[in-house]
């Protein structure tokens, strides 16, 4: 499985491949398709959307806020629904975004493998996919790429948490600035 986020990057960091042969995009279709990156993208969406939908997607955006937490706490019975109300919203409006531009974010994978490889690249790596080894590699692939992304979850995520809660005056102090800034000009008497 290549990962849909790598494509994304390396897509939006991707010389444009408009002056591609059309022998190279041809390949670079091939290898996307064998890749699954379209349903790939389709699943990890489909993935996103359940999650806004269920609320908490808007919850983890909340959390954020301060006192959102302790006050979620409190009163779980009556923010979930709120949440999973708002949450609905924000799914609706992310599937139809997601929905009208899959095919071009595919598109630019295909763009992006053709600006980063040359013809025969494409055909050989093409070729490697249809080889027993090939076929294994990407059977596993994504469940070897979510095992490594679980681990280091459990490696940095707690200690990630605590280094940043332990050094949140200081960055809100650096943000402290945009307070000026986004403040709204006083009103005129």
């Amino acid at each position: 499985m290549i990962p849909i986020f790598l494509a994304l990057v390396v897509a939006a960091g991707a010389p444009a491949a408009a002056h591609a042969d059309p022998a190279r995009l041809a390949a670079a279709r091939t290898l996307v398709q064998q890749l699954q990156i379209g349903p790939q993208l389709q699943k990890m969406l489909a993935q996103n959307v359940q999650v806004m939908r269920s609320g908490v997607a808007m919850r983890a955006l909340l959390s954020q806020q301060p006192g959102f937490v302790p006050a979620y706490q409190a009163n779980k019975a009556k923010f979930d629904p709120v949440l999973q109300k708002a949450g609905g919203i924000q799914a609706d409006i992310a599937e139809k975004v997601m929905r009208d531009n899959a095919s071009a974010v595919v598109d630019a994978a295909v763009r992006s493998y053709a600006a980063n490889y040359t013809t025969a690249e494409l055909q050989g790596l093409s070729a490697f996919y249809k080889t027993p080894l090939g076929q294994s590699f990407f059977a596993k692939d994504g469940r070897v790429r979510a095992e490594i992304n679980e681990a280091g979850n459990k490696i940095m995520g707690a200690k990630l948490q605590t280094a940043m809660q332990a050094n949140a005056s200081r960055i809100s102090a650096a943000l402290a600035p945009l307070k000026t800034i986004a403040a709204p000009p006083p009103a005129k008497k």
